[in-house]
């Protein structure tokens, strides 16, 4: 193979768990969606922002520990959130309005 070749194959293998990842993300986004507001009662914007504000108690404390390995998430929620950080998704509000919309 070439070497040109070689760098193409690694850039697809990429961008293909790029996508992989990416699409975990999004249904990370659906079950914390529906562990939060199972009842759908919320409008898009107001589960939004408690996504965003459970992201940001969840980035800051146990997140740190179980992307290191050092516990596993303890339920659902906590799963959901860290497979979202993982796969690098917007973690404002807004733009979990984008997703969620």
């Amino acid at each position: 193979m070439t070497e040109l070749a070689a760098r193409l194959s690694a850039l697809a293998i990429q961008r293909l768990e790029a996508a992989h990842l990416g699409a975990a993300g999004l249904e990370a986004l659906a079950e914390l969606a529906q562990v939060l507001d199972p009842g759908r009662r919320l409008t898009t914007w107001a589960l939004a922002q408690a996504i965003e504000a459970h992201l940001e108690r969840f980035s800051s404390a146990a997140y740190p520990r179980i992307s290191r390995g050092g516990r596993e998430p303890r339920n659902h929620a906590e799963r959901a959130m860290a497979l979202y950080l993982a796969a690098g998704l917007p973690r404002s509000d807004r733009r979990i309005w984008d997703l969620l919309a």
